[in-house]
């Protein structure tokens, strides 16, 4: 797909990894729309939906900006038809925000209220913006959909978590049942979507960016969870979605999971 002119939806695009991406695909031609809910500076974590604009804009590209919360559908409806209102088409979505707070409480004592706002977040808000999405890439006569994902939903044998106890990792966050059980959730559902969409000429695509030094993994790393420095640079998960949207054929990839980084073991 060759991207001048076209559309390109890109959530959780104020910061991290969904800035990066929806730079580049304004750099390479494509009119983006950057939704993200921050409008004003967070306190601890740099990047506004504002500040994105502007960058792009700065280098000469075209773009919107939506504050959308993802787990409010009328955001979700209100984002699809700003797209469409501003730019008269839809070909790109990249369903990247997520929520990625977590817990490594154990079970018995693992919030609710936390669980029940990652599934809002990072499956039932992918899963609301496909179905409003589609409709548009089929009147477009296909499209690309990317669902950023983690190595976390990965399923592993219990004899490898167990030879892994107590192994030194640039990651210490624990667990994190909640956010591993959504990307699971978010993998299968892209998995399932793939040959109805395939028809329409529609890929689905997950893709794991690998452990990403985003401004989250700096902040982390200044409290001692992780170790910033055995990250990947932004570069190498924004390459990898842009290798996939602008492939002379994006169905090759449709219904994996495309990884930007070796997995350990592979």
């Amino acid at each position: 797909m060759l991207l001048t002119d076209k559309v390109a939806i890109v959530t959780g695009a104020s910061r991290g990894i969904g800035r990066q991406l929806a730079l580049e695909l304004a750099r390479r031609g494509a009119k983006v729309v950057v939704a993200a809910r921050t409008v004003e500076a967070h306190s601890r974590l740099p990047g506004t939906i504002g500040e994105t604009l502007a960058a792009i804009e700065a280098a000469g590209g075209t773009a919107v900006a939506v504050r959308v919360d993802v787990t409010q559908q009328e955001d979700l409806e209100r984002l699809i038809a700003t797209a469409v209102d501003a730019f008269g088409r839809l070909d790109v979505l990249v369903n990247n925000a997520a929520d990625t707070r977590g817990s490594n409480a154990p079970i018995q004592e693992y919030p609710r209220d936390n669980w029940l706002h990652q599934f809002d977040t990072n499956v039932h808000a992918p899963f609301t913006l496909i179905g409003l999405a589609v409709p548009h890439l089929i009147a477009q006569g296909g499209g690309v959909i990317v669902n950023m994902t983690s190595g976390a939903g990965d399923l592993v044998p219990t004899s490898i978590v167990r030879s892994r106890a107590g192994e030194e990792s640039p990651i210490r966050l624990g667990t994190l049942l909640g956010y591993a059980t959504t990307k699971a959730a978010l993998n299968r559902l892209t998995n399932a979507l793939a040959p109805d969409l395939a028809a329409h000429n529609i890929a689905v695509v997950a893709v794991d960016p690998g452990f990403t030094r985003t401004e989250l993994v700096d902040l982390l790393g200044a409290r001692g969870f992780v170790d910033p420095e055995g990250a990947a640079p932004m570069a190498v998960p924004v390459a990898t979605v842009l290798d996939i949207i602008t492939a002379e054929d994006p169905l090759t990839f449709t219904g994996q999971v495309i990884r930007a980084q070796p997995v350990a073991g592979e």
